[in-house]
């Protein structure tokens, strides 16, 4: 057994308290240091571990289009509501008495009808729609129409007809909106008022036949039968009767 002289021992004594002291301050030091880092740093996963993050599919693949509509069933909608396509068939019908090459389209995307060189511009009106279009014989739009039905006005529509309004002005474009309370004869008034056109007259509306005027075919008899001659277009012949007319 080694001995120790009590009086060495106290001579050591403050040296081995200070060396113990630095080494606690040291140990403390480290592990205040080790939570602080980890507090600073991003928590970007949670209490989990990092997972690999699943891409979704690639809708330019060709081929993934194809796989996705083959494995998808499909039904046909309308393309317009019912009081959407009564204002429809008026226009239609008014457009044609006019007898000026004007033709009337459904469901329009703008994208196809309006161009711009600035990229965000035209991604805000690609996909909005106009529910019917009026073109000239050139094939010009000329006259969008709106119609706005009890519901239309719901969550941002406003907003939304809004930037229809401005696209289609800086085009150069007729805006018109028809509302449900409008009458038949009121929506014809307002279309022939946005193309530039006076009222019809009672000639006009007194016949209600697809040609009118001096576009009605001809009736020339031959005989047992009659020949229905008029300008070109299309010809059907149904007991020995030709009828032909520019519809």
């Amino acid at each position: 057994m080694p001995s120790w002289d009590v009086g060495e021992v106290l001579r050591m004594a403050p040296a081995f308290a200070a060396f113990v002291s630095v080494l606690l301050v040291v140990m403390v030091a480290e592990r205040v240091s080790r939570r602080v880092g980890r507090s600073r740093r991003p928590r970007m996963w949670g209490a989990h571990p990092p997972r690999r993050l699943q891409q979704g599919p690639d809708l330019t693949d060709i081929g993934y289009q194809l796989r996705a509509v083959m494995g998808a069933s499909f039904k046909k909608r309308r393309i317009l509501n019912s009081s959407e396509y009564h204002i429809f068939k008026i226009i239609e019908n008014e457009i044609k008495m006019i007898r000026s090459g004007y033709r009337l389209f459904a469901q329009t995307s703008l994208g196809q009808i309006l161009e711009t060189p600035e990229d965000d511009a035209f991604r805000s009106i690609n996909s909005k729609r106009v529910d019917m279009l009026i073109i000239d014989a050139y094939g010009w739009p000329v006259l969008a129409v709106e119609h706005q039905g009890r519901g239309h006005y719901q969550g941002d529509a406003a907003g939304r007809d809004a930037v229809k309004k401005e696209a289609l002005r800086k085009a150069g474009v007729r805006y018109l909106e028809v509302g449900e309370a409008d009458t038949a004869d009121q929506v014809r008034r307002r279309v022939r008022d946005h193309l530039g056109l006076p009222a019809p007259s009672s000639r006009d509306r007194a016949d209600p036949s697809p040609w009118g005027g001096s576009d009605a075919p001809s009736v020339v008899r031959r005989g047992p039968a009659s020949v229905e001659a008029g300008g070109p277009g299309r010809t059907r012949t149904c007991n020995q009767t030709v009828m032909s007319g520019r519809l």
